[in-house]
């Protein structure tokens, strides 16, 4: 709440009638390091309509961070003495979820921990807050850009703080030159309806029913300081301010409906009851989402490419945006808050896309079905070695992998056996090397000169151990290391 009017009538000072007003005006769109901020200077064209109304402006395009600073020190001077106050900042934003900062054009790696390269907003509005009720800050940035740049800070604008009495205009860049010249410099035009018409552009903090910045009698001039009627009820009011709520505002009206700060008590009720945000989240609380309900949304919103930074069942930062950008392309006010509707809608969309995922990987999955037969066809349906080595070499996981390599064990096996029955071991023989598998541990089953799988078996787990071929056959390397070998498993 401002407090200059009531201190200097309390102080027997004398008040101007009419109070200078200040405008600072900063757009970025070519960045030294970082990527450009297109449209980022459009803000600036409204420059020329503020002086119009009467604004004392400055101006700033794609200036350093000391430009910034020695610009915002002038701005602070000047809103000192202001009655209405007016910043209009564009390019790109970062933010820690609560505070943010607009950065300079020689901006390079944003970091929380240095931030001398960065505006902050937060410390702006604080300058607004000197004219309660007469205070728009208008910021033009990418509303898609959230991604994260670090672990602590993100691209866009956080959960503004905003101070009683200052009202923020937000959208693309693109459009922050024409909230200037046709809500706040336009005579007689409601900013609060301008903004709720507009669908391009959203309003967060002070939201008046009306609020009129240009008068329509003083075009040009700056509003005249109205002097709050001093009583006993004033006390009350200030304290109804701080608490700032529904409950606090009804109470005010209840105890004392005909107190001089009645009708101002009854416009912050209104705006606080009616203001489509708080209407919006009102909605959504009444459908009382699951966390298994809130999950299916955020999955529905990550299906249909919107970053929701989780599927976890909160709706945090993430869904919230992810939310509002849904609603934005599908026509919708964007609240970020959702209505039973919109939650059909998006879970129809979500639906088809993942009918449309299903019949594209049915397509791909066709077409490697197509292709890993058209090389078989070529390779392993032939019927030679090569062939099934070829095959498994392309697609060893392939329709196919199974057959080739059944192929080319049962060659290797082929070859392995005649191997052994080039050795022509007769039965005294066959019974030694049983034995000698026996005694090195490693099981054939009865020594009775036959092999069996027993014995196969066997004599595949000696090759293995002793870093020979694993076939289960006998060649004369393996026979001759088997029949001298002292060492057991």
């Amino acid at each position: 709440m401002r407090l200059f009017p009531l201190i200097a009538s309390l102080s027997g000072l004398a008040l101007p009638a009419v109070a200078d007003d200040a405008a600072l005006l900063i757009g970025v769109e070519r960045y030294q390091e970082l990527r450009r901020a297109s449209n980022g200077t459009d803000v600036l064209a409204g420059a020329e309509a503020l002086r119009g109304a009467g604004y004392a402006v400055s101006t700033l395009a794609n200036g350093g961070s000391a430009d910034m600073r020695r610009l915002v020190q002038r701005f602070a001077a000047e809103a000192a003495d202001a009655n209405r106050l007016v910043v209009g900042l564009s390019g790109r934003f970062v933010t820690d979820g609560s505070r943010t900062w607009l950065l300079a054009a020689n901006a390079d790696e944003p970091s929380l921990f240095d931030t001398r390269e960065m505006l902050s907003v937060d410390s702006l509005m604080q300058i607004l807050a000197r004219t309660p009720g007469q205070a728009v800050l208008v910021l033009g940035y990418d509303q898609g850009a959230d991604d994260n740049l670090n672990t602590y800070l993100r691209q866009g604008v956080g959960d503004l703080e905003i101070p009683q009495g200052v009202t923020v205009l937000y959208g693309e860049a693109n459009v922050s030159d024409d909230v200037i010249s046709d809500a706040l410099t336009e005579p007689g035009e409601n900013v609060i309806g301008f903004a709720n018409d507009a669908r391009w552009l959203q309003v967060a903090g002070y939201q008046p029913r009306v609020l009129v910045m240009q008068s329509e009698e003083a075009q040009g001039d700056a509003a005249p300081v109205v002097v709050p009627p001093i009583d006993s009820t004033y006390p009350l009011w200030m304290r109804a301010q701080e608490v700032d709520t529904a409950d606090a505002y009804r109470g005010f009206l209840f105890d004392y409906p005909d107190s001089p700060y009645a009708d101002q008590a009854r416009d912050r009720l209104d705006a606080i009851e009616n203001n489509p945000q708080r209407l919006a989240e009102q909605t959504e609380d009444e459908l009382n989402l699951t966390s298994t309900q809130r999950r299916g949304i955020q999955q529905d919103l990550t299906l249909l490419d919107y970053n929701t930074r989780g599927v976890d069942g909160i709706f945090g930062p993430g869904s919230r945006t992810a939310i509002r950008n849904w609603q934005q392309e599908n026509g919708y006010t964007q609240t970020s808050f959702l209505t039973r509707e919109q939650i059909l809608r998006l879970d129809a969309q979500a639906s088809r896309r993942a009918t449309e995922i299903e019949a594209e990987e049915e397509r791909e999955r066709a077409e490697q079905e197509r292709l890993d037969r058209a090389f078989w066809d070529e390779t392993g349906a032939r019927g030679d070695e090569a062939g099934y080595r070829a095959y498994l070499d392309r697609y060893p996981e392939g329709m196919f992998s199974e057959e080739a390599s059944q192929k080319l064990s049962e060659m290797s096996n082929a070859d392995a056996a005649a191997d052994e029955e080039a050795l022509n071991i007769n039965p005294v023989l066959a019974r030694l090397i049983e034995s000698r598998l026996s005694q090195l541990g490693y099981g054939p089953g009865r020594v009775d000169g036959r092999f069996d799988a027993n014995t196969r078996q066997a004599i595949s787990r000696y090759q293995a151990d002793r870093n020979l071929p694993a076939t289960g056959y006998l060649n004369q390397p393996t026979l001759a290391r088997l029949l001298t070998d002292t060492f057991g498993r």
